[in-house]
């Protein structure tokens, strides 16, 4: 069992318009509304893969009860933590005159602190145990930063390797925890070495430095056409992405979270893991708006890869 945990989840809204004008009235197309948020989406992507998993996220108002209906539609099993707070939005809008994607993304409403306790409960209640917990996404703005620190522990007393995809002092936070994989991308992990930019053979040196200085087994940095680096206290690899022409980049991060804990869960190891990883974010690329990646072109993808070595 995969478990996923989404603490900031979204109804991501997407739209295709002629033309991104000022002051005009747009004619939006296209119009397709998803259960969204880091978890979600791994969970999504897991579905995809036939994977069996477990997601757990807040809810709250309309867009709290419309998450969950779109959960339902999808097959993907879920426990929602009841908040005050409404679910949020995202909004996406292609411009299909430029050729070229707006993101827009909407803020939490203000309630009181997601209690952890629930989670806890629903944690300790999975059947069967989970060998992997995976949180991903931002945390509400009245979270404490430590949330992912914390349930970096509870992960830890149930046996289950905890991985983690998120940014800024909430992560940092949680590397002070024993986390057995993050995955940020090339500015996450400037953010971890204290740079701005990294540049050629800093690249390598920044991911063995975070190996070294916090808890953490693997770290697998996203750099989107250019694959993904894999890093473990022992080695750094470079993994090379499928070369593909993209559509959206929305979702691409959570599509490779997916096919990383997915092929792990299958007994693949970390690199042939990681592998897959990059087939299904480099497949959700191919796919328009918030569309996550299409299973058979993923798996092609692999098999590909897995050929070139």
């Amino acid at each position: 069992m995969i478990v996923t945990i989404t603490l900031n989840p979204s109804i991501d809204k997407s739209v295709v318009v002629d033309a991104v004008i000022p002051d005009a009235k747009l004619r939006c197309s296209s119009v397709v509304e998803e259960a969204g948020g880091g978890g979600i989406n791994v969970a999504r992507g897991l579905r995809r893969l036939k994977a069996d998993c477990l997601a757990i996220c807040t809810s709250g108002g309309f867009n709290g009860r419309m998450l969950q209906e779109r959960l339902r539609s999808q097959d993907i099993a879920f426990r929602a933590i009841e908040v005050e707070a409404e679910t949020r939005e995202n909004l996406t809008v292609f411009d299909s005159g430029a050729q070229k994607q707006y993101r827009f993304v909407l803020p939490y409403g203000d309630s009181h602190p997601i209690s952890l306790d629930q989670l806890q409960q629903l944690l300790e209640n999975v059947s069967p145990q989970p060998a992997y917990i995976v949180a991903s996404g931002s945390l509400p703005k009245n979270m404490p930063v430590d949330s992912y620190a914390i349930i970096a522990r509870m992960a830890q007393k149930l046996n289950a390797r905890f991985i983690l995809d998120t940014t800024g002092p909430a992560l940092q936070a949680a590397l002070e925890e024993k986390v057995f994989l993050i995955k940020p991308n090339l500015s996450e992990l400037g953010k971890l070495v204290g740079k701005d930019e990294l540049e050629g053979d800093e690249v390598e040196q920044s991911i063995q430095d975070v190996v070294k200085k916090y808890s953490c087994d693997t770290v697998a940095v996203s750099l989107g056409p250019a694959g993904a680096y894999l890093a473990t206290r022992d080695s750094v690899e470079h993994i090379r992405a499928p070369i593909v022409k993209p559509r959206s980049t929305v979702g691409a991060g959570d599509s490779m979270v997916a096919g990383i804990v997915h092929g792990l869960n299958q007994g693949k190891d970390l690199k042939d893991a990681l592998r897959l990883g990059v087939a299904c974010g480099s497949a959700a690329t191919l796919t328009p708006g918030s569309e996550l990646f299409e299973a058979e072109t993923a798996l092609r993808l692999y098999e590909g890869l897995c050929g070139a070595e």
